[in-house]
């Protein structure tokens, strides 16, 4: 007799769960790196733009030069700003991800234990007929011989 574990069909179905929040949570990282990275290369471009207007202000600077850097300098400002805001909604959606992904794990595992369990009695009750057989059998030609 083979072993059929009542469950599963949920077993299955627990799993792909688990498979779709964890491609989900694959997705979020790869959306929070970039995030991050974003957030990186405007630092760097900011600082270059600083030392640019440092040295051509050591060289003497005409107003509309001036006028240029600080306009640019707003506006990296407002890049830096949106992209932080990204960086942060980006970490928040990969921190509820984990937690949707860790649930669905957490939930995958209870099933899969109870079929390890349930495999695990199943052997042992099967080991258990098997020897009864064996001693069944053992009997009945000690029978043979005896009588």
């Amino acid at each position: 007799m083979a072993f059929k574990f009542s469950l599963d069909a949920v077993l299955r179905l627990r799993t792909s769960v688990e498979r779709q929040e964890q491609t989900r949570l694959e997705i979020a990282a790869r959306v929070l790196y970039a995030a991050r990275e974003r957030c990186a290369a405007l630092e760097n471009e900011r600082l270059a733009a600083e030392e640019t207007f440092r040295v051509a202000l050591s060289m003497g600077m005409e107003s509309p030069d001036l006028y240029f850097h600080i306009s640019a300098r707003a506006g990296m400002e407002v890049a830096q700003l949106e992209a932080q805001r990204m960086l942060l909604e980006a970490q928040k959606r990969w921190n509820e991800q984990r937690a949707r992904f860790l649930q669905a794990r957490q939930q995958r595992e209870v099933i899969a234990s109870v079929r390890e369990r349930q495999l695990a009695e199943f052997v042992i009750d099967q080991v258990r007929r098997e020897q009864q057989q064996i001693d069944d059998l053992f009997a009945a030609r000690k029978m043979q011989i005896d009588g």
